[in-house]
């Protein structure tokens, strides 16, 4: 098995562990205020389109900054391992209805609740506190997919350090270059 290969096999395996460290990662933009950063969760994988999938609130910053520059940039970091993924592709909103029905329907709901305060993510609370609508919950929910183009796996080792760059070749396999750590 080729080292892209394992990349997205443990990409996959962060999606059902929620323990797993690449669960979470780092998700970067580009927006019209410049570079911004959050952790989001990593939800689905699909390694034969190689996408990453998403969840947010379409009134987000994130939303707003993508936007403006679909270009992102993620951090996956393993402590056990010492092992860094960098990703950068192109984000897109789920177009399809039945498959962001089908993630919405999976949400429990008590976790539905972050899609129905009546302010958007990151607005300045008021003094009646959350305000929630359940009626626009699912309206506010977004399916976002990160198409990969390039990855870039750093390994820390005592005995030296090795990194790897991974570039999505059209139609053909993922192309590897050693790199200097």
């Amino acid at each position: 098995m080729n080292h892209a290969e394992e990349i997205w096999k443990t990409l996959v395996r962060a999606t059902v562990d929620k323990k797993h460290p690449w669960r979470v990662a780092g998700f970067g933009t580009a927006g019209a205020n410049g570079p911004q950063v959050r952790s989001v969760i990593l939800r689905a994988v699909n390694a034969v389109e190689h996408q990453l999938v998403f969840y947010t609130d379409a009134r987000s910053q994130k939303m707003a900054d993508i936007a403006h520059d679909p270009r992102v940039a993620l951090l996956f970091w393993n402590a056990g391992n010492n092992t860094q993924l960098r990703v950068c592709g192109k984000a897109s909103c789920e177009s399809s209805e039945l498959i962001v029905n089908d993630f919405w329907d999976q949400i429990p709901d008590y976790a539905r609740r972050d899609y129905a305060t009546l302010s958007a993510p990151g607005h300045v609370l008021g003094s009646g506190g959350l305000l929630h609508d359940f009626e626009t919950a699912r309206r506010n929910f977004v399916v976002l997919n990160v198409g990969v183009h390039s990855m870039e796996l750093l390994v820390l080792k005592r005995e030296g350090h090795v990194r790897m760059g991974f570039e999505k070749r059209q139609g053909g396999p993922w192309q590897e270059t050693g790199l200097v750590p």
